[in-house]
Protein backbone atom coordinates (compact mmCIF):
# COMPACT_ATOMS: atom_id res chain seq x y z
CA UNK A 1 0.00 0.00 0.00
CA UNK A 2 1.00 3.30 -0.51
CA UNK A 3 0.57 6.56 0.90
CA UNK A 4 -1.10 9.72 -0.29
CA UNK A 5 -0.92 12.93 1.28
CA UNK A 6 -3.62 15.10 0.39
CA UNK A 7 -4.03 19.03 1.08
CA UNK A 8 -7.57 20.51 0.41
CA UNK A 9 -7.90 23.97 2.00
CA UNK A 10 -4.59 23.87 3.81
CA UNK A 11 -5.92 20.74 5.88
CA UNK A 12 -3.89 17.54 5.24
CA UNK A 13 -4.54 13.97 5.23
CA UNK A 14 -2.88 11.07 4.66
CA UNK A 15 -5.31 7.67 3.43
CA UNK A 16 -3.71 4.40 1.83
CA UNK A 17 -4.29 3.42 -1.51
CA UNK A 18 -3.30 0.26 -3.62
CA UNK A 19 -1.18 0.30 -6.80
CA UNK A 20 -3.09 0.96 -10.36
CA UNK A 21 -5.71 3.21 -8.80
CA UNK A 22 -5.67 7.00 -10.92
CA UNK A 23 -5.86 9.98 -8.02
CA UNK A 24 -9.04 10.28 -9.18
CA UNK A 25 -10.31 7.26 -7.64
CA UNK A 26 -8.15 7.76 -4.55
CA UNK A 27 -9.89 11.27 -3.79
CA UNK A 28 -13.67 9.82 -4.61
CA UNK A 29 -13.38 7.05 -2.51
CA UNK A 30 -11.90 10.05 0.50
CA UNK A 31 -14.69 12.21 -0.29
CA UNK A 32 -12.84 15.20 -2.16
CA UNK A 33 -14.74 16.98 -4.74
CA UNK A 34 -12.91 16.97 -7.94
CA UNK A 35 -14.20 18.33 -10.79
CA UNK A 36 -14.40 15.80 -13.91
CA UNK A 37 -17.23 16.82 -16.73
CA UNK A 38 -15.88 14.07 -18.53
CA UNK A 39 -16.14 11.66 -15.69
CA UNK A 40 -12.75 10.75 -15.66
CA UNK A 41 -12.16 9.64 -19.68
CA UNK A 42 -9.04 11.84 -20.01
CA UNK A 43 -11.16 14.44 -22.31
CA UNK A 44 -11.74 17.19 -20.59
CA UNK A 45 -8.92 18.63 -19.30
CA UNK A 46 -10.51 20.16 -15.69
CA UNK A 47 -9.48 17.91 -13.10
CA UNK A 48 -5.97 19.02 -12.75
CA UNK A 49 -4.09 18.83 -9.43
CA UNK A 50 -0.44 19.70 -8.43
CA UNK A 51 1.48 16.88 -7.73
CA UNK A 52 4.54 17.72 -5.01
CA UNK A 53 7.68 17.08 -7.94
CA UNK A 54 5.95 16.37 -11.02
CA UNK A 55 3.43 19.67 -11.23
CA UNK A 56 0.15 19.98 -12.12
CA UNK A 57 -1.41 16.37 -13.88
CA UNK A 58 -4.99 15.00 -14.77
CA UNK A 59 -5.96 13.14 -11.63
CA UNK A 60 -7.62 10.76 -14.10
CA UNK A 61 -4.74 9.92 -15.82
CA UNK A 62 -2.14 9.56 -12.69
CA UNK A 63 -1.21 6.62 -11.25
CA UNK A 64 0.76 6.89 -8.25
CA UNK A 65 3.28 4.01 -8.07
CA UNK A 66 5.07 5.47 -4.84
CA UNK A 67 4.37 7.61 -1.84
CA UNK A 68 2.59 10.83 -3.07
CA UNK A 69 2.21 14.58 -1.85
CA UNK A 70 -0.83 16.10 -3.90
CA UNK A 71 -2.61 19.67 -3.52
CA UNK A 72 -6.02 20.17 -4.88
CA UNK A 73 -7.39 23.91 -5.57
CA UNK A 74 -8.94 25.33 -2.93
CA UNK A 75 -12.56 24.65 -3.19
CA UNK A 76 -14.81 27.56 -4.04
CA UNK A 77 -18.09 28.66 -3.38
CA UNK A 78 -21.01 27.75 -5.60
CA UNK A 79 -23.61 30.20 -6.64
CA UNK A 80 -26.63 28.27 -5.94
CA UNK A 81 -29.81 29.53 -6.14
CA UNK A 82 -32.51 28.96 -3.05
CA UNK A 83 -34.75 31.64 -3.65
CA UNK A 84 -38.34 31.88 -4.18
CA UNK A 85 -40.29 34.34 -6.67
CA UNK A 86 -43.84 36.11 -6.41
CA UNK A 87 -44.41 33.54 -9.15
CA UNK A 88 -44.64 29.99 -6.96
CA UNK A 89 -46.83 29.09 -4.04
CA UNK A 90 -45.93 29.46 -0.47
CA UNK A 91 -48.58 27.44 1.39
CA UNK A 92 -48.91 27.27 5.12
CA UNK A 93 -48.14 24.13 6.96
CA UNK A 94 -51.05 21.21 7.17
CA UNK A 95 -51.04 19.15 10.62
CA UNK A 96 -52.34 17.05 8.64
CA UNK A 97 -48.96 16.58 6.84
CA UNK A 98 -46.86 16.06 10.00
CA UNK A 99 -46.35 13.04 12.47
CA UNK A 100 -44.48 13.43 15.53
CA UNK A 101 -42.34 10.68 16.32
CA UNK A 102 -39.75 12.53 18.49
CA UNK A 103 -39.80 16.03 21.25
CA UNK A 104 -38.48 17.99 17.99
CA UNK A 105 -39.93 17.53 14.46
CA UNK A 106 -38.34 18.44 11.55
CA UNK A 107 -38.58 17.84 7.70
CA UNK A 108 -36.35 18.31 4.80
CA UNK A 109 -37.07 19.33 1.47
CA UNK A 110 -34.32 18.46 -1.21
CA UNK A 111 -34.09 19.02 -4.69
CA UNK A 112 -31.35 16.99 -6.30
CA UNK A 113 -29.95 18.99 -9.33
CA UNK A 114 -27.49 17.30 -11.55
CA UNK A 115 -25.45 20.11 -10.76
CA UNK A 116 -26.40 21.44 -6.88
CA UNK A 117 -28.53 20.30 -4.79
CA UNK A 118 -30.40 22.42 -2.49
CA UNK A 119 -31.82 21.78 1.47
CA UNK A 120 -34.65 23.41 3.22
CA UNK A 121 -34.98 22.34 6.45
CA UNK A 122 -38.42 22.91 8.11
CA UNK A 123 -39.48 22.85 11.33
CA UNK A 124 -42.23 20.87 11.79
CA UNK A 125 -44.27 22.63 14.56
CA UNK A 126 -44.12 25.81 13.29
CA UNK A 127 -43.66 25.73 10.17
CA UNK A 128 -40.36 27.97 10.21
CA UNK A 129 -37.78 27.30 7.74
CA UNK A 130 -34.84 26.95 9.60
CA UNK A 131 -32.14 26.54 7.75
CA UNK A 132 -31.32 26.37 3.49
CA UNK A 133 -28.42 24.59 2.72
CA UNK A 134 -27.07 24.02 -0.50
CA UNK A 135 -23.38 22.16 -2.30
CA UNK A 136 -22.46 21.28 -5.33
CA UNK A 137 -24.08 17.26 -6.12
CA UNK A 138 -20.78 14.86 -5.22
CA UNK A 139 -21.94 12.76 -8.25
CA UNK A 140 -20.22 15.63 -10.35
CA UNK A 141 -16.59 13.54 -9.86
CA UNK A 142 -18.38 11.24 -12.05
CA UNK A 143 -19.48 13.10 -14.87
CA UNK A 144 -21.15 16.65 -15.14
CA UNK A 145 -23.94 15.22 -17.26
CA UNK A 146 -26.66 12.12 -16.34
CA UNK A 147 -25.33 10.41 -19.28
CA UNK A 148 -21.79 10.42 -17.90
CA UNK A 149 -23.06 8.75 -14.93
CA UNK A 150 -25.38 6.22 -16.08
CA UNK A 151 -22.32 5.10 -18.60
CA UNK A 152 -20.22 5.18 -15.12
CA UNK A 153 -22.80 2.69 -13.72
CA UNK A 154 -22.64 0.60 -16.87
CA UNK A 155 -18.58 0.16 -16.88
CA UNK A 156 -17.84 0.10 -13.28
CA UNK A 157 -18.93 -3.11 -11.03
CA UNK A 158 -19.25 -0.76 -8.07
CA UNK A 159 -20.54 2.59 -10.24
CA UNK A 160 -23.85 2.50 -8.96
CA UNK A 161 -22.90 2.19 -5.20
CA UNK A 162 -20.32 4.69 -6.19
CA UNK A 163 -23.22 7.26 -7.04
CA UNK A 164 -25.76 6.51 -4.88
CA UNK A 165 -23.06 6.73 -1.64
CA UNK A 166 -21.95 9.85 -2.78
CA UNK A 167 -25.27 11.71 -2.25
CA UNK A 168 -26.57 9.75 0.79
CA UNK A 169 -23.26 10.66 2.33
CA UNK A 170 -23.32 14.51 1.11
CA UNK A 171 -27.22 14.54 2.78
CA UNK A 172 -26.11 12.48 5.96
CA UNK A 173 -23.36 15.49 6.31
CA UNK A 174 -25.87 17.83 6.30
CA UNK A 175 -28.51 16.83 8.30
CA UNK A 176 -26.01 15.82 11.40
CA UNK A 177 -24.45 18.96 10.33
CA UNK A 178 -28.17 20.48 11.37
CA UNK A 179 -28.59 18.45 13.99
CA UNK A 180 -25.16 19.26 16.04
CA UNK A 181 -25.71 22.92 15.73
CA UNK A 182 -28.97 22.72 17.42
CA UNK A 183 -28.02 19.83 20.01
CA UNK A 184 -30.57 17.11 18.91
CA UNK A 185 -30.65 13.76 17.50
CA UNK A 186 -31.02 13.16 13.67
CA UNK A 187 -33.64 11.50 14.57
CA UNK A 188 -35.76 14.54 14.82
CA UNK A 189 -35.85 14.15 11.22
CA UNK A 190 -39.56 12.70 10.57
CA UNK A 191 -40.40 13.61 6.66
CA UNK A 192 -38.06 14.21 3.82
CA UNK A 193 -39.06 15.00 -0.06
CA UNK A 194 -37.22 15.19 -2.90
CA UNK A 195 -37.36 16.27 -6.67
CA UNK A 196 -35.09 16.11 -9.04
CA UNK A 197 -34.28 14.74 -12.76
CA UNK A 198 -35.16 10.88 -12.84
CA UNK A 199 -31.55 9.74 -13.21
CA UNK A 200 -31.46 11.56 -9.53
CA UNK A 201 -33.82 9.91 -8.12
CA UNK A 202 -32.92 6.81 -9.66
CA UNK A 203 -29.41 6.96 -7.94
CA UNK A 204 -30.81 8.23 -4.81
CA UNK A 205 -33.32 5.29 -4.46
CA UNK A 206 -29.59 3.22 -5.44
CA UNK A 207 -32.06 1.99 -8.39
CA UNK A 208 -29.91 1.25 -11.87
CA UNK A 209 -30.37 4.13 -13.95
CA UNK A 210 -28.77 1.89 -17.27
CA UNK A 211 -32.24 1.50 -19.10
CA UNK A 212 -32.83 5.07 -19.42
CA UNK A 213 -30.10 5.92 -21.76
CA UNK A 214 -30.90 2.94 -23.85
CA UNK A 215 -34.29 2.77 -26.32
CA UNK A 216 -36.78 2.43 -25.64
CA UNK A 217 -35.75 4.89 -22.77
CA UNK A 218 -37.81 3.60 -19.78
CA UNK A 219 -37.04 4.59 -16.32
CA UNK A 220 -37.56 1.53 -13.61
CA UNK A 221 -40.14 3.66 -12.23
CA UNK A 222 -41.65 7.16 -12.47
CA UNK A 223 -44.61 7.12 -9.88
CA UNK A 224 -44.03 8.33 -6.34
CA UNK A 225 -42.00 6.31 -3.90
CA UNK A 226 -43.01 6.03 -0.22
CA UNK A 227 -40.21 4.50 1.84
CA UNK A 228 -39.68 4.45 5.32
CA UNK A 229 -36.22 5.87 7.21
CA UNK A 230 -34.52 3.03 8.13
CA UNK A 231 -34.66 1.54 4.44
CA UNK A 232 -32.99 4.23 3.07
CA UNK A 233 -29.49 4.92 4.15
CA UNK A 234 -30.11 8.27 5.33
CA UNK A 235 -29.58 9.83 8.95
CA UNK A 236 -33.23 9.86 9.84
CA UNK A 237 -36.05 8.56 12.60
CA UNK A 238 -36.16 4.44 11.61
CA UNK A 239 -39.92 5.48 11.01
CA UNK A 240 -39.59 8.73 9.08
CA UNK A 241 -41.59 8.74 5.48
CA UNK A 242 -39.18 9.17 2.68
CA UNK A 243 -40.53 10.65 -0.59
CA UNK A 244 -39.44 10.93 -4.09
CA UNK A 245 -41.70 13.27 -6.47
CA UNK A 246 -43.21 11.90 -9.56
CA UNK A 247 -41.42 11.89 -12.95
CA UNK A 248 -42.90 12.00 -16.44
CA UNK A 249 -40.66 10.16 -18.40
CA UNK A 250 -37.10 9.48 -18.49
CA UNK A 251 -35.62 12.56 -19.63
CA UNK A 252 -38.64 14.60 -17.70
CA UNK A 253 -38.53 14.53 -14.23
CA UNK A 254 -39.53 14.86 -10.35
CA UNK A 255 -38.25 18.48 -10.66
CA UNK A 256 -40.61 19.49 -13.43
CA UNK A 257 -43.45 18.29 -11.85
CA UNK A 258 -42.67 19.75 -8.70
CA UNK A 259 -42.07 22.95 -10.53
CA UNK A 260 -45.15 23.09 -12.69
CA UNK A 261 -47.01 22.42 -9.40
CA UNK A 262 -45.03 25.76 -7.87
CA UNK A 263 -46.41 28.13 -10.22
CA UNK A 264 -48.98 30.34 -9.09
CA UNK A 265 -49.81 31.51 -12.31
CA UNK A 266 -53.12 32.84 -14.09
CA UNK A 267 -52.07 32.68 -17.78
CA UNK A 268 -53.78 30.08 -19.89
CA UNK A 269 -50.98 28.95 -22.61
CA UNK A 270 -47.41 29.41 -21.20
CA UNK A 271 -44.36 27.42 -21.67
CA UNK A 272 -41.73 26.21 -18.35
CA UNK A 273 -38.29 25.51 -19.27
CA UNK A 274 -35.05 24.29 -17.27
CA UNK A 275 -32.36 25.09 -19.11
CA UNK A 276 -29.98 22.22 -17.85
CA UNK A 277 -27.91 19.47 -19.31
CA UNK A 278 -31.49 17.93 -20.04
CA UNK A 279 -33.67 20.50 -21.18
CA UNK A 280 -37.22 19.75 -20.03
CA UNK A 281 -40.04 21.80 -21.49
CA UNK A 282 -43.53 21.67 -20.78
CA UNK A 283 -46.05 23.48 -22.41
CA UNK A 284 -49.07 24.06 -20.38
CA UNK A 285 -52.61 24.77 -22.86
CA UNK A 286 -55.81 25.00 -20.30
CA UNK A 287 -56.02 21.74 -19.04
CA UNK A 288 -53.45 19.80 -21.29
CA UNK A 289 -49.71 19.43 -20.68
CA UNK A 290 -47.25 18.49 -22.71
CA UNK A 291 -43.19 17.70 -22.62
CA UNK A 292 -40.13 17.16 -23.86
CA UNK A 293 -36.83 16.66 -23.32
CA UNK A 294 -34.30 18.90 -25.67
CA UNK A 295 -30.66 17.29 -25.21
CA UNK A 296 -29.23 20.30 -25.02
CA UNK A 297 -25.94 18.99 -23.59
CA UNK A 298 -23.69 20.41 -20.06
CA UNK A 299 -22.83 23.42 -22.35
CA UNK A 300 -24.56 26.09 -20.25
CA UNK A 301 -23.72 24.80 -17.06
CA UNK A 302 -20.05 25.26 -18.20
CA UNK A 303 -18.78 22.22 -19.09
CA UNK A 304 -17.60 21.16 -22.99
CA UNK A 305 -16.41 24.78 -22.71
CA UNK A 306 -12.17 24.91 -23.34
CA UNK A 307 -12.14 27.59 -20.43
CA UNK A 308 -16.06 26.70 -18.98
CA UNK A 309 -16.65 26.00 -15.74
CA UNK A 310 -19.60 25.68 -12.98
CA UNK A 311 -21.27 28.94 -11.20
CA UNK A 312 -19.02 29.57 -8.82
CA UNK A 313 -16.23 31.52 -7.26
CA UNK A 314 -13.88 33.08 -9.89
CA UNK A 315 -16.98 32.30 -12.93
CA UNK A 316 -17.27 34.97 -15.25
CA UNK A 317 -21.03 35.48 -15.19
CA UNK A 318 -21.91 38.72 -17.16
CA UNK A 319 -19.64 40.23 -20.16
CA UNK A 320 -20.74 43.72 -21.97
CA UNK A 321 -17.40 43.80 -23.95
CA UNK A 322 -13.82 43.45 -23.40
CA UNK A 323 -12.78 44.16 -20.20
CA UNK A 324 -15.93 44.44 -18.78
CA UNK A 325 -17.25 41.70 -17.00
CA UNK A 326 -18.57 40.17 -13.58
CA UNK A 327 -16.99 37.66 -11.57
CA UNK A 328 -18.96 35.64 -9.15
CA UNK A 329 -17.10 36.07 -5.63
CA UNK A 330 -15.26 39.25 -7.26
CA UNK A 331 -12.04 37.54 -7.27
CA UNK A 332 -9.77 36.92 -10.11
CA UNK A 333 -11.40 35.30 -13.56
CA UNK A 334 -10.56 31.46 -13.56
CA UNK A 335 -13.11 30.74 -16.39
CA UNK A 336 -16.54 30.84 -17.91
CA UNK A 337 -19.87 29.96 -16.41
CA UNK A 338 -23.08 29.54 -18.13
CA UNK A 339 -24.92 32.88 -17.59
CA UNK A 340 -20.90 34.68 -19.16
CA UNK A 341 -20.88 32.57 -22.42
CA UNK A 342 -24.20 32.91 -23.33
CA UNK A 343 -23.31 37.34 -22.69
CA UNK A 344 -20.21 36.74 -24.92
CA UNK A 345 -21.45 34.96 -27.76
CA UNK A 346 -24.54 37.44 -27.81
CA UNK A 347 -21.54 39.91 -27.77
CA UNK A 348 -19.80 38.25 -30.75
CA UNK A 349 -22.50 37.88 -32.89
CA UNK A 350 -23.72 41.40 -32.64
CA UNK A 351 -20.21 42.86 -33.50
CA UNK A 352 -19.93 40.28 -36.31
CA UNK A 353 -16.69 38.32 -34.88
CA UNK A 354 -19.17 35.70 -34.96
CA UNK A 355 -21.14 35.21 -38.19
CA UNK A 356 -24.85 34.19 -38.53
CA UNK A 357 -23.35 30.63 -39.28
CA UNK A 358 -21.27 30.28 -35.75
CA UNK A 359 -18.38 30.76 -37.76
CA UNK A 360 -15.32 32.68 -36.15
CA UNK A 361 -11.88 33.45 -37.31
CA UNK A 362 -10.18 32.36 -34.76
CA UNK A 363 -10.31 32.49 -30.77
CA UNK A 364 -11.33 35.31 -28.81
CA UNK A 365 -9.94 36.45 -25.52
CA UNK A 366 -11.46 37.29 -22.40
CA UNK A 367 -8.69 37.81 -20.34
CA UNK A 368 -5.25 37.76 -21.35
CA UNK A 369 -3.66 37.75 -17.63
CA UNK A 370 -5.63 34.38 -17.15
CA UNK A 371 -5.60 33.15 -20.54
CA UNK A 372 -9.76 32.83 -20.54
CA UNK A 373 -10.98 32.46 -24.07
CA UNK A 374 -13.65 31.15 -26.38
CA UNK A 375 -12.66 28.63 -29.39
CA UNK A 376 -14.63 27.95 -32.59
CA UNK A 377 -15.41 24.28 -30.57
CA UNK A 378 -16.96 26.12 -27.87
CA UNK A 379 -19.39 28.87 -30.29
CA UNK A 380 -20.59 24.94 -31.77
CA UNK A 381 -21.37 23.62 -28.46
CA UNK A 382 -23.39 26.65 -27.77
CA UNK A 383 -25.34 26.16 -31.14
CA UNK A 384 -25.63 22.93 -30.49
CA UNK A 385 -27.15 23.41 -26.86
CA UNK A 386 -29.36 26.92 -27.91
CA UNK A 387 -30.94 25.19 -30.98
CA UNK A 388 -32.25 22.12 -29.00
CA UNK A 389 -33.89 24.23 -26.39
CA UNK A 390 -35.38 26.77 -28.81
CA UNK A 391 -36.35 23.68 -31.41
CA UNK A 392 -38.03 21.50 -28.92
CA UNK A 393 -40.44 24.55 -27.61
CA UNK A 394 -41.03 25.18 -31.33
CA UNK A 395 -42.57 21.70 -31.89
CA UNK A 396 -44.31 21.61 -28.43
CA UNK A 397 -46.41 24.79 -29.49
CA UNK A 398 -46.37 23.50 -33.06
CA UNK A 399 -48.47 20.02 -32.50
CA UNK A 400 -50.84 22.45 -30.83
CA UNK A 401 -51.33 24.34 -33.59
CA UNK A 402 -50.08 27.52 -31.91
CA UNK A 403 -47.31 29.75 -32.33
CA UNK A 404 -44.70 31.68 -30.07
CA UNK A 405 -47.31 35.00 -30.51
CA UNK A 406 -50.12 32.79 -29.07
CA UNK A 407 -48.12 32.23 -25.81
CA UNK A 408 -48.65 34.26 -23.04
CA UNK A 409 -45.67 33.82 -20.66
CA UNK A 410 -42.38 31.74 -20.34
CA UNK A 411 -41.05 30.62 -16.88
CA UNK A 412 -37.70 30.12 -16.59
CA UNK A 413 -36.90 27.83 -14.00
CA UNK A 414 -33.24 26.97 -12.14
CA UNK A 415 -29.90 28.49 -11.32
CA UNK A 416 -29.49 29.07 -15.32
CA UNK A 417 -32.47 30.87 -15.89
CA UNK A 418 -32.38 32.93 -12.69
CA UNK A 419 -28.87 34.75 -13.83
CA UNK A 420 -29.40 34.38 -17.40
CA UNK A 421 -29.39 38.23 -19.03
CA UNK A 422 -32.74 37.75 -21.14
CA UNK A 423 -31.66 40.47 -23.53
CA UNK A 424 -28.38 38.18 -25.10
CA UNK A 425 -30.70 34.94 -24.63
CA UNK A 426 -32.50 36.51 -27.09
CA UNK A 427 -30.23 37.48 -29.24
CA UNK A 428 -28.14 34.25 -30.20
CA UNK A 429 -31.98 32.59 -30.63
CA UNK A 430 -32.30 31.07 -27.60
CA UNK A 431 -35.65 32.32 -26.33
CA UNK A 432 -37.97 33.40 -29.50
CA UNK A 433 -37.97 37.07 -30.01
CA UNK A 434 -41.69 36.47 -29.95
CA UNK A 435 -41.65 36.59 -26.09
CA UNK A 436 -40.11 39.79 -25.83
CA UNK A 437 -41.54 41.35 -22.42
CA UNK A 438 -43.22 37.48 -21.10
CA UNK A 439 -39.93 36.21 -20.23
CA UNK A 440 -40.04 35.46 -16.13
CA UNK A 441 -37.49 34.25 -13.78
CA UNK A 442 -39.32 31.76 -11.28
CA UNK A 443 -35.95 30.66 -9.29
CA UNK A 444 -35.45 27.46 -7.79
CA UNK A 445 -39.25 26.06 -8.60
CA UNK A 446 -38.32 22.35 -7.67
CA UNK A 447 -36.82 23.02 -4.65
CA UNK A 448 -40.00 25.13 -3.66
CA UNK A 449 -42.24 22.75 -5.17
CA UNK A 450 -40.50 20.02 -2.83
CA UNK A 451 -41.16 21.87 -0.38
CA UNK A 452 -44.78 22.78 -0.53
CA UNK A 453 -44.95 18.97 -0.98
CA UNK A 454 -43.43 18.95 2.09
CA UNK A 455 -45.87 20.80 4.06
CA UNK A 456 -49.59 20.56 1.95
CA UNK A 457 -51.84 17.53 1.16
CA UNK A 458 -53.17 19.84 -1.00
CA UNK A 459 -50.56 20.36 -2.76
CA UNK A 460 -49.54 16.71 -3.01
CA UNK A 461 -52.58 16.31 -4.85
CA UNK A 462 -52.05 19.04 -7.10
CA UNK A 463 -48.84 17.06 -8.01
CA UNK A 464 -50.44 14.41 -8.20
CA UNK A 465 -53.10 15.96 -10.95
CA UNK A 466 -49.97 17.12 -13.04
CA UNK A 467 -48.23 13.54 -13.41
CA UNK A 468 -51.27 12.33 -14.51
CA UNK A 469 -51.92 15.29 -17.47
CA UNK A 470 -48.56 15.52 -18.43
CA UNK A 471 -47.72 13.98 -21.62
CA UNK A 472 -44.29 12.97 -23.18
CA UNK A 473 -43.42 13.71 -26.36
CA UNK A 474 -40.50 12.05 -27.73
CA UNK A 475 -38.10 14.53 -29.94
CA UNK A 476 -36.81 11.77 -31.69
CA UNK A 477 -39.19 10.22 -33.01
CA UNK A 478 -40.86 13.66 -34.79
CA UNK A 479 -39.79 13.97 -38.51
CA UNK A 480 -40.14 17.82 -37.70
CA UNK A 481 -37.61 18.49 -35.14
CA UNK A 482 -34.69 17.35 -37.30
CA UNK A 483 -35.35 19.86 -39.89
CA UNK A 484 -36.15 22.69 -37.25
CA UNK A 485 -33.00 21.74 -35.37
CA UNK A 486 -30.79 22.71 -38.60
CA UNK A 487 -32.78 26.00 -38.92
CA UNK A 488 -32.26 27.07 -35.21
CA UNK A 489 -28.39 26.53 -35.05
CA UNK A 490 -27.82 29.61 -37.14
CA UNK A 491 -27.44 32.95 -34.78
CA UNK A 492 -30.23 35.79 -34.99
CA UNK A 493 -28.86 39.12 -35.85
Amino acid sequence: MMKVTITSNGKSKTVSAGRGRSLIEILRQNHYEIYAPCGGKGTCGKCLVEVKGDGPVLSCNYYPVKNVEIILPDTEEANILTSQTEYLYDLPLDEESTIRLSPHSYGVAVDIGTTTVVMYFLDLRSGKIEKIASFINPQSAFGADVITRITHCQLNATGLQDLHQAIISALNREMRKFAACRNISTASFEKLTFAGNTTMMHLLLGEDPVSIALSPFKPRFTATRKLRGDTTGLSVNKEAIVVTMPSVAAFVGADIIAGLAALNVNQKNYLFLDVGTNGEIALVTGDEIFTCAAAAGPAFEGANLTCGMSARTGAISSFTGPGEYLVIGNSEPVGICGSGIVDIVAFLVANGIVDETGYMKDHYVVNHDNNIYVTQKDIREIQLAKSAIYSGMKILIKMRGLTFSDIDALFLAGGFGNYINIRSALQIGLLPEELTGKIYPVGNSAGIGALQYLKSNEFVKRTDMIKNKARYVELSNDDDFTTEFALNMSFTR
